[in-house]
């Protein structure tokens, strides 16, 4: 029965708002702890023969997003005593034990990493999903080979040549073996009771992972053994296919099989695409051919017309490989010399990677195999990639194939019903190492079909990449300049059909009282809205009413409180809230459960906005104290901003809209409040907090970098 490990890292972000923090804690900071939990019944990737994974001393690197020092935490568990306090920011957070080697003995490394905004006053949790990094190996001998063989050995290397040796004689046989690979190899040398030496390899295994379990078998099968010869089946065991090799082992023959190129074989093998130059391929076997089979492993080839696997020993038909664009005949039983031409398949392929592994066995079971990896790129120097689109920028993304950045390369746009080309001078992000980079293209107009290439000082008519921009939506009366009056209660909006935002006006009104009104004077532009906190007395109960205003309905007085329907219908993905607010606070005078400590502090406003996969709107009970929680699965992205702080003046404001994945939203809501602590019945009478001008930012050009990573479009 296979075994399955996963570990996982919990880790919260608290605040002064939601749990108790340090005394002096550094106001806009968070404090960082961090929690592990292991589930060995998980549907992970196989750890074949282990009763479960075990629980490894993890240490943190975390690092600031955008540039800065990385923290280190050699052992996680200090920070259940003594969290880390964090400005700010979004982070990543990389958790791992083991070693970082290439390969290692005895020693797993686990390893993940996953995303954190730290933000004060709020909770926060990120999980880090900490999983097996490398590849298992061992070994097992069938215990008879003593008898016949003084020492055997197992050389397993990675594709860097970093290697580990299975050896009887020293002691490690038994020892299990760690890589960080994607391609490993083995050779086998056994040395006879009479000091003749066996060599096997080395074969091949491609598309290694981690999590993967290799169990390399060596069995001597009954055979008749004498010095110079044994029979050996060799069973590789990676989890995943069983492949299993007859091999008849001759001590002294040299005479071993192989296969050469006309090409240099390398572990990458670059054609632009479209070449027909020659791909051949040659086998040789001195004692003649027993075998020769072309296979591979990758969906792409199947499309391209490649059976999987083909054998030309005394084929009868060989019309699907030919058609494919292999050039290769049947090859009679015991011919020493046969080639095989690759190069009508490749020339035909699209840009990308493909393996093609060739087996040859000889007539006295002598095994060579080598991998051809075939990497088609562009015949050009660079070109476009890919492009994703937002409403009114895209990030495209493109690579070059040079040895370095090739001369000229610049980025080209136009509108796909437009003929002339602009050039895109913004800043490139580029990985030298692999010669890709990543532009991100403002100030495009929405639901708009655009191209994009690459072009050089040498190429000017390269790939184009289309891309179709998002589409944008308004929200009514954002300005905040239509109201109507219904008896003495105010509400924002041309008249009661049209309206989609509301206040708390339609249950207080009734009471003599209206906290929130349009301001014709001190405005940025026409009207504004004016938010300010009072008290409502209800038969002999007086209760605090915060000044607000929503997007969504007052449905009705519930108890002492109100229920609303928060949200309107909303498909958009916009990147930042804009507008004006100023506040004149006043102290807190009015306070309830659980804020009853609030009272004589300085009161404090609130402006947020959510962007929601609702199926419907949102029913809030203030009297019943349900809430939209910001933890809540349901929220796409959110803004969050409050501030204690008298102005003279407006202030202009961008708040970022932090994105949490990359769902289609189906409501927003955006809400405003004089008391943030209004829905506790907590604030100071007199609080007033003007609003106007509000628009939507569908552009991350108009944006700050700082703002840009806050929204985390990058990483959606």
């Amino acid at each position: 029965m296979r075994k399955y490990a996963i570990i996982a890292l919990s880790l919260a972000v608290l605040s002064a708002a939601s749990c108790s923090v340090r005394e002096g804690m550094p106001s806009g900071k968070g404090l960082l702890t961090v929690s592990l939990s292991s589930d060995i019944t998980a549907d992970a990737v196989v750890v074949k023969g282990e009763a479960g994974a075990p629980n490894p001393a993890f240490s943190l690197e975390i690092t600031p997003k955008g540039g800065g020092q990385s923290i280190k935490v050699a052992d996680y568990r200090t920070l259940s005593a003594e969290p880390l306090t964090l400005p700010t920011g979004n982070y990543t957070v990389r958790a791992f034990s083991g070693t970082d080697a290439i390969a290692a003995w005895n020693t797993p490394t686990y390893e993940g990493t996953a995303n954190i905004l730290v933000k004060p006053d709020q909770l926060n949790t990120c999980t880090v999903n900490a999983g097996l990094a490398t590849t298992m190996v061992t070994v097992e001998f069938d215990e008879k080979t003593a008898d016949f063989f003084s020492e055997y050995k197992v050389t397993v290397a990675s594709e860097s040549s970093d290697a580990l040796v299975f050896n009887n004689v020293t002691g490690t046989l038994r020892d299990t073996a760690y890589f960080r690979a994607t391609q490993l190899d083995w050779e086998l040398r056994m040395v006879n009771t009479e000091g003749e030496v066996y060599r096997v390899g080395p074969v091949y295994i491609d598309n290694v992972k981690p999590r993967q379990h290799y169990h390399l078998k060596y069995t001597l099968e009954e055979y008749q053994i004498s010095a110079g010869a044994a029979y050996v089946s060799i069973s590789v065991d990676d989890s995943m296919v069983e492949k299993n090799y007859q091999l008849y082992l001759d001590f002294g023959n040299d005479n071993l099989p192989s296969i050469t190129a006309a090409f240099e074989i390398t572990s990458e093998i670059s054609v632009p695409k479209g070449n027909t130059d020659s791909k051949a391929v040659y086998a040789n076997a001195g004692n003649g051919i027993k075998s020769l089979v072309i296979g591979h492993n990758d969906a792409a080839l199947l499309e391209a017309g490649l059976p999987q696997a083909t054998e030309l020993v005394d084929a009868k038909d060989l019309s699907a490989l030919n058609a494919a664009g292999v050039t290769a005949s049947a090859v009679p039983f015991g011919l020493q010399a046969a080639s095989i031409d690759f190069a009508g398949l490749v020339s035909r392929l699209p840009l990308g990677e493909y393996t093609v592994t060739v087996t040859l066995i000889d007539a006295k079971s002598h095994y060579s195999q080598i991998p051809f990896h075939f990497h088609v790129i562009s015949p050009v120097d660079a070109e476009a990639v890919s492009a994703k689109a937002w409403a009114q920028f895209a990030i495209l993304k493109g690579k070059w194939y040079t040895d370095g950045r090739p001369a000229g390369m610049t980025v080209q746009y136009r509108k796909a019903s437009d003929s002339e080309w602009t050039a895109w001078n913004g800043s490139i992000s580029a990985d030298e190492t692999l010669g890709t980079f990543t532009t991100e293209l403002y100030g495009l107009e929405p639901s708009t079909d655009y191209v994009f290439r690459v072009i050089s000082d040498k190429d000017k008519d390269t790939r184009e990449v289309s891309f179709t921009t998002a589409y944008t939506q308004d929200i009514p009366n954002l300005n905040f300049d239509d109201w109507y009056q219904d008896g003495n209660a105010w509400y924002p909006g041309a008249n009661a059909s049209s309206r989609v935002w509301d206040t708390a006006n339609g249950g207080t009104a009734s009471f003599g009282c209206v906290p929130t009104t349009p301001e014709t004077t001190d405005v940025i532009s026409g009207k504004a809205a004016r938010l300010e906190s009072t008290t409502v007395t209800v038969v002999v109960i007086t209760k605090f009413a915060a000044g607000n205003i929503y997007v969504g309905d007052f449905v009705k007085v519930s108890g002492v409180g109100a229920e609303l329907d928060w949200g309107i219908p909303y498909t958009a993905r916009p990147v930042a809230l804009h507008g004006y607010y100023k506040y004149m606070p006043k102290t807190i005078d009015n306070a309830e459960s659980p804020y009853t400590g609030k009272k004589g502090e300085m009161d404090s406003n609130s402006i947020k906005m959510y962007l929601l996969d609702w199926s419907a709107k949102f029913r809030i009970n203030t009297s019943s104290k349900i809430f939209l929680q910001d933890d809540d699965p349901s929220i796409i992205a959110m803004c969050d901003f409050t501030s204690n702080v008298t102005n003279s003046d407006y202030v202009e404001f961008t708040f970022p809209l932090q994105y949490r994945d990359n769902r289609t939203p189906s409501y927003v809501v955006i809400v405003g409040a004089a008391s943030r602590l209004g829905d506790y019945f907590t604030g100071g009478k007199g609080s007033t907090l003007l609003l106007d001008e509000f628009s939507l930012i569908y552009d991350a050009g108009e944006l700050t970098e700082e703002q840009r990573e806050l929204v985390g479009y990058r990483n959606l």
